[in-house]
């Protein structure tokens, strides 16, 4: 008998012939994967095993079949090792889906499709010439970093949606994702960057100023956000100087008309060096009059109280205007400074609210009043995202609240003077709230925020002050150093499918359980969810250390102006040529996760809005992901934490995926997004109070970072007392960081501002921006969101 050819069909349907070496080489491959090095018999017998059959079979046999062919005789003969290969091959077939994906990716991006992907950075035009480099980048950095960077299993998994790593684009760069900055340190000693060295500023204008330039040149070696942590105790010293300038220019040109003489430079020079110890305090009423005349006297200068008192008021109406136009080109700069590719302006976040000096107190003043006034054409302000610091007796006391209860427009126009020094300014940012959405509220009293160290008289009490990035992010604790958010950031974080795993503990209970009781299969499936999720936890927690040791071995000219001006404290301790190394410990690493009210519901058919047993499965569950974020801050000595995801792009991933596994799941999947973190569902019919009631205490077990919405109905600005009452209620229930959303639409043809349905109530234009908030900051457009948000935002409820 003649032995017939035998060909192998490949998957682009060319052919070639058998070739049992192959074959041969790809069982050693999964022998090997099992500890196994000497099994070269094995693999003899089984390719003799399948060449026979397909002998038999025909001349010509498909290499999926010849693949299903060696998966059989391994079941028989090693069922481990099969598994190894069932594993190997199931990789394969993702990574050739995968690069066929990408030419689809690629495809949609050249054509400007409107999808997805292109919409998946509501801050970034994809659009645009430079958007697409930025979105073809980003495509072919991910399909390199899970090819070449990183563990195969962790590549799986995020291509699988078991997890998903956040900021993959940036993976291969090793930067980390946020920081935030000390910019009195970096005022003081001054700065350099590529071309120059910056001088310490002079007044309030040059201040601000600086601190859009830090924003912007330390936001191209970060892929997040960026904050300032104390921005009134850092701006308060150029409030100061100009001060000083307006003060001493008023009084020398009194006194060259009393001397009848031009003084000269050095006379000039010298009275404002004496005026700088003289000065009172920042105002200008009787109080600092007769302080300064009487100092003033004392020197030896012949000035009228009259004339001082003329000098002063003229400085301090100076020092205003110039702080309120220096405010105001701050807010222009970063709503119109581009500082990376798609036209993405910078993305910042600043914290304020416990500087209790005249000078601090001014500058919030006028940052709030810039604010409302908004941009050219009084559109509301994207950036930066304003958090205020809300603290007991330094601007709140509930005396004070009580006051303001009573009387509230009173107590905003200023008829009352209040315990807490800086009162009126939390009521004034209630005000501003309603009109901008910003500022949001962090508040320092909750005990998870407090720190041992602050105290009130301490001049540098910042550093002890808990402040946040405006998605959330929380940088806090710190097992390698100060306890503070200054100089440091997150390194990185990776979310898990809670609903996934949800539905698969479902399903395991079932089938264990077939003829058992509801409440009996709840019980089974709760424990294998939170077995389920402790794996997870601990399989995130290893990928985040590899990425961790990759980001480690960065050299320090890669980020020059973050580690060369000790942005990132201890950076200026490197060499450019050194690594980066234990500088990156006092950064975070988190455990994130989504979808708990979809997995609340797999698991009891409502979520943890409605139930009680629903609501302490998903806390018990949090509760594990920080015992193994415990595990392993002490096993490699870093910053473990757990993170309410702040889900943008990763928002419809995980659901799609799901639909396309398990198929359509009421109230689970059938939506095109799942629900951040741990807050209740955006439909659920429940009051303010209440949610914030049934979500305070996640705060308290995610100090990765953390933040609650409430949704309000109509104009907030036409009832701000409301904002003041929910702002207590977080403060009295342990919120860690809350923010309210309410309707903001702006008539792009005429300007006018309010709720808009369909056209506008002015001018009839239909030309309407429509504000919302995405994972904590804005966007001008609902029309840059992603599907998936632009879903969720229309089933967002108001909350009464």
């Amino acid at each position: 008998m003649v032995a017939v050819p035998l060909f192998i069909t490949k998957r682009d349907g060319s052919q070639q012939p058998y070739d049992g070496e192959k074959i041969r080489q790809a069982i050693l491959k999964a022998y090997r994967a099992v500890g196994l090095n000497d099994e070269a018999q094995n693999a003899i017998k089984i390719e003799a095993s399948i060449h026979q059959e397909l002998a038999q079979e025909g001349a010509c046999i498909a290499v999926e079949a010849i693949q299903d062919l060696v998966e059989r005789e391994l079941m028989n003969l090693d069922p481990q090792v099969a598994k190894k290969y069932i594993i190997y091959r199931e990789w394969r077939t993702v990574e050739r889906e995968k690069r066929t994906s990408l030419k689809k990716t690629m495809d949609g991006i050249v054509s400007i499709e409107k999808n997805d992907v292109n919409l998946g950075n509501a801050n970034m035009s994809a659009y645009t010439p430079s958007g697409q480099m930025m979105t073809f980048a980003s495509e072919v950095t991910k399909d390199y970093a899970m090819k070449y960077l990183m563990a195969p299993q962790y590549a799986r998994a995020h291509a699988s949606g078991d997890i998903h790593i956040h900021d993959l684009d940036y993976y291969p760069t090793k930067t980390a994702t946020c920081v935030q900055y000390d910019l009195a340190d970096l005022f003081e000693r001054g700065f350099h960057t590529k071309n120059g060295s910056i001088r310490t500023p002079q007044n309030i204008q040059s201040y601000a100023t600086l601190a859009t330039i830090v924003f912007q040149t330390n936001q191209n070696e970060q892929h997040g956000g960026q904050a300032i942590p104390a921005f009134d105790f850092f701006m308060a010293p150029g409030v100061r100087k100009s001060f000083i300038r307006h003060l001493s220019d008023r009084l020398l040109y009194t006194l060259e008309l009393s001397e009848g003489r031009v003084l000269t430079d050095e006379e000039r020079k010298s009275f404002t060096e004496e005026l700088r110890g003289l000065a009172p305090r920042l105002g200008k009423g009787d109080e600092e009059v007769k302080e300064l005349y009487t100092k003033l006297v004392a020197s030896g200068r012949s000035f009228t109280e009259q004339a001082v008192r003329l000098a002063l008021s003229s400085a301090y109406d100076r020092t205003a205007r110039d702080t309120h136009q220096a405010m105001e080109g701050f807010i222009h700069n970063l709503n119109t400074m581009h500082s990376r590719g798609g036209n993405q302006v910078v993305f910042s976040s600043i914290n304020y609210g416990t500087d209790t000096s005249a000078e601090g107190r001014m500058v919030i003043r006028e940052l709030l009043s810039a604010t409302v006034e908004g941009l050219g054409q009084g559109e509301v302000p994207i950036f930066p995202i304003q958090i205020f610091k809300v603290k007991e007796g330094v601007n709140y006391t509930e005396e004070d609240y009580a006051v303001a209860s009573e009387d509230f427009k009173g107590a905003l126009e200023g008829k009352y003077t209040f315990v807490a020094p800086n009162f009126d300014l939390l009521l004034e940012s209630c005000r501003t709230t309603s009109h901008a959405l910003f500022p949001n509220f962090v508040f320092l009293d909750t005990p998870f925020n407090k720190h041992e160290l602050w105290k009130e008289d301490d001049p540098k009490r910042y550093h002890y002050e808990i402040a946040t990035m405006g998605c959330r992010t929380r940088v806090f604790e710190n097992i390698n150093g100060l306890k503070t958010s200054i100089g440091r950031g997150n390194l990185s974080f990776t979310t898990m499918n809670l609903p996934r795993l949800a539905i698969e503990a479902m399903h395991l209970a079932e089938s264990e359980c077939p003829a058992g009781e509801k409440a009996e299969v709840r019980q089974l499936a709760r424990k294998h969810f939170l077995d389920s999720v402790r794996r997870e936890a601990t399989f995130i927690a290893e990928q985040l250390y590899e990425r961790y040791l990759y980001q480690r071995s960065a050299l320090a000219r890669q980020f020059p102006f973050m580690m060369g001006n000790d942005v990132w404290k201890g950076g200026s301790k490197l060499a450019p040529t050194d690594q980066v190394g234990d500088v990156f410990s006092s950064g975070t690493l988190a455990i994130g996760f989504i979808g708990g009210h979809n997995a609340m519901v797999a698991m009891y058919g409502q979520g943890h809005g409605r139930s009680d047993e629903a609501w302490h499965t998903l806390y018990d569950a949090i509760q594990v992901m920080n015992e193994v974020a415990q595990e392993y801050k002490a096993k490699h000595h870093l910053n473990y934490s757990v993170l309410a995801t702040p889900a943008e792009g990763l928002s419809g991933r995980f659901t799609r995926m799901d639909r396309k596994r398990y198929g359509v799941i009421p109230g689970v999947n059938d939506l095109d997004y799942y629900v951040n973190s741990f807050h209740v569902d955006v439909k659920e019919e429940i009051g303010m109070f209440e949610k914030i009631r049934r979500e305070a205490p996640f705060h308290a077990i995610t100090l990765g970072g953390h933040i609650s919405y409430i949704e309000l109905d109509g104009e907030a600005k036409k009832n701000v007392s409301v904002i003041l009452k929910l702002v207590k209620t977080m403060k009295d229930e342990g919120i860690g960081y809350g923010s309210i959303n309410h309707p903001v639409d702006t008539c792009q043809s005429c300007g006018y501002r309010g709720i808009i349905y369909d056209r506008c109530p002015v001018c009839k234009s239909d030309h309407i921006a429509r504000l919302r908030r995405i994972t904590g900051y804005l966007t001008g457009s609902l029309e840059s969101w992603n599907s998936a948000k632009q879903a969720e935002e229309r089933d967002r409820v108001k909350h009464h």
